[in-house]
């Protein structure tokens, strides 16, 4: 009878058990069921809470962080995608026209049904055309360079009045053609925390963005005001100005304000600018009155006492 009562009492036990193990299976499998299609559905938050109440909480975690990092690599490529395509319509948009130009001067040379004077208007624009290409893929150049950090800023402690002097050098014959000249006011001479290359550079782009927009006969002002952190390199002209909607445009890659539709550019210089000013810890940034004036103000840090 004993022996009876066991079996039973055994088989009891056996089926409770099966049964305690088929239920917790149950569970098991209805909970990643439920993971699975939160992360279908991309419902964080159902995620998060299954975490919480599931024995499964360390499996839900680890899901919610692969499916986020894997939408932020999907998010971030998509973005690269479109930067890139925007980057390559842009590029054809600007190159357009100087290479249809120059093609259009090399048919009329090569027909050559032309005057002296007219072969040598066509051979000079062609040449302002190319010459145009050139600059515009060197700072495409140096922007992608700068961006991947292919090329790294340096800024080391520098005299200031060195690098100022040899922007004013680069952008001389320029500013001589229509008579403009690049004016500074005295200032002490002190280190600054700076590329002195690629400040130069920056610097150059600034002033050579003031003499094209400036008329003949006029004044660039350069002055120099050392504050607490940074000092500030002033850059003033009396050109066509840009309009107070677009201050905070003119620094994008290609932007062109409205009012510089009738002179010649691309929109990089002053793009450029302000990434070698960025990559130093400096900014850039613009003040202007429409047809009256335009200033630029640059910081640069200044070196720790």
């Amino acid at each position: 009878m004993a022996l009876i009562v066991i079996s039973v009492v055994s088989v009891l036990l056996c089926g409770l058990t099966a049964l305690l193990c088929y239920l917790y299976v149950k569970r098991t499998y209805d909970a990643i069921d439920m993971v699975f299609d939160s992360m279908m559905a991309g419902k964080y938050d159902n995620l998060s809470e299954t975490a919480k109440e599931s024995r499964l909480s360390k499996l839900t975690h680890k899901a919610v962080r692969i499916l986020k990092t894997s939408t932020m690599d999907i998010e971030k490529t998509r973005q690269e995608k479109e930067i890139i395509q925007r980057y390559i319509s842009d590029m054809a948009h600007q190159m357009k026209t100087p290479l249809s130009s120059i093609a259009m001067y090399t048919d009329l040379l090569l027909e050559g049904n032309i005057t002296e004077i007219e072969r040598q208007e066509f051979l000079s624009r062609i040449k302002t055309g190319t010459e145009k290409l050139q600059w515009m893929m060197d700072c495409l150049v140096k922007i992608s360079r700068l961006e991947a950090g292919v090329i790294e800023l340096n800024p080391v402690p520098a005299k200031i009045k060195k690098t100022i002097s040899d922007s004013i050098n680069t952008v001389y014959m320029e500013a001589s053609r229509k008579n403009i000249s690049v004016k500074t006011a005295e200032f002490e001479d002190i280190s600054l925390l700076h590329d002195r290359k690629w400040t130069s550079e920056a610097i150059t782009n600034i002033l050579d963005n003031a003499i094209k927009y400036s008329p003949p006969d006029s004044e660039i002002y350069i002055s120099v005001e050392t504050l607490p952190v940074y000092t500030k390199i002033i850059i003033t002209d009396n050109g066509i100005g840009i309009y107070p909607d677009e201050l905070n445009s003119i620094f994008k890659r290609f932007y062109r304000g409205r009012n510089a539709k009738d002179t010649d550019g691309v929109g990089l210089g002053l793009y450029l600018a302000n990434l070698i000013l960025q990559k130093q810890g400096g900014y850039i940034y613009a003040d202007s009155r429409p047809g009256q004036y335009t200033t630029f103000s640059i910081f640069l840090q200044n070196c720790k006492k």
